[in-house]
């Protein structure tokens, strides 16, 4: 053969090489765009869960707040009810005490 034919062939068998190579490429580069949305999604739902934890920390925040509220609510109401039942309890006492006086004076008037 000549050097013509040598190069030719040579050419040939190189193109062919590089389709060959080109073909096995195809899907590996697809795969390579599947993993990069996939790791994309997995980005996004990666900001998700951050996002969402701390909304929850911020909401289990705010539940203890109202929960500290509640309870001095609470607290604060049994303390006026106490209170209230001190002041009606003595009220009755009094109330007694001025009803049997007047009763007492009214006895004593001259019928």
């Amino acid at each position: 053969m000549n050097d013509s034919a040598d190069i030719q062939t040579a050419s040939e068998k190189l193109q062919s090489a590089l389709k060959k190579l080109e073909e096995a490429m195809t899907p590996l580069l697809s795969e390579i765009g599947q993993l990069k949305a996939k790791s994309a999604e997995s980005e996004s739902f990666t900001q998700d869960r951050s996002r969402l934890a701390s909304e929850l920390d911020e909401t289990k925040a705010e539940q203890e707040k109202l929960e500290a509220e509640h309870k001095a609510l609470q607290d604060k109401l049994q303390t006026r009810e106490s209170q209230f039942k001190n002041l009606a309890h003595e009220t009755h006492i009094e109330l007694d005490r001025v009803i049997r006086h007047v009763e007492g004076a009214l006895e004593r008037l001259p019928s």
